[in-house]
């Protein structure tokens, strides 16, 4: 009799653990892998901030943060002489022309843009971070009649991607 309920109990086990293989190995089927872009120098997206008597969101100038420096708000304030460190708006001359500049903070930024979806290739560990935490910086531009200055086909679209260029280049080897 004693060997009768070990072989019930084996038969058993046997059964469930070939079920709970099956249902690990569908499970684990039916996953798709996620799929990370690698931001070598920046990216544009599309459908960022609202403003006002626009349909869609602007255009964002997307590069990856440097943690190594000081955040990216502190050097635009410095730079510009601005008085607040949230909801940075400022306006330049670029080539004649005047264009507003707007820098996302990375609530902001996140709101707009599944930045999750990015690959961070400037890992840095927490001895050489000054003082920049965030992943991922975003910049929109618009023209005195709130064009979107980086829309794919706009006239202001390369003149804007220099200005943004070199504006990177001087934060991140300043």
């Amino acid at each position: 009799m004693a060997m009768f309920h070990v072989e019930r109990f084996l038969k058993t086990l046997f059964t469930k653990g070939f079920f709970v293989f099956l249902v690990v190995i569908l499970f684990t089927a039916c996953i798709t892998p996620r799929h990370t872009v690698e931001i070598h120098d920046y990216i544009l997206l599309e459908n960022g901030k609202e403003i006002l008597g626009k349909d869609k969101g602007l255009t964002a100038f997307v590069f990856e943060g440097n943690k190594t420096k000081i955040p990216f708000q502190d050097f635009i304030t410095s730079k510009y002489k601005l008085g607040l460190i949230y909801d940075i708006q400022y306006f330049i001359m670029v080539d004649g022309h005047r264009l507003k500049v707007f820098v996302y903070e990375n609530a902001e930024l996140e709101k707009y843009f599944d930045t999750s979806q990015f690959m961070i290739t400037n890992v840095e560990t927490a001895a050489n971070r000054i003082g920049s935490s965030v992943d991922f910086l975003g910049i929109s531009v618009v023209n005195d009649s709130n064009e979107d200055c980086l829309a794919p086909g706009s006239l202001y679209q390369n003149m804007t991607l220099d200005y943004l260029k070199k504006l990177k280049y001087e934060y991140n080897n300043n």
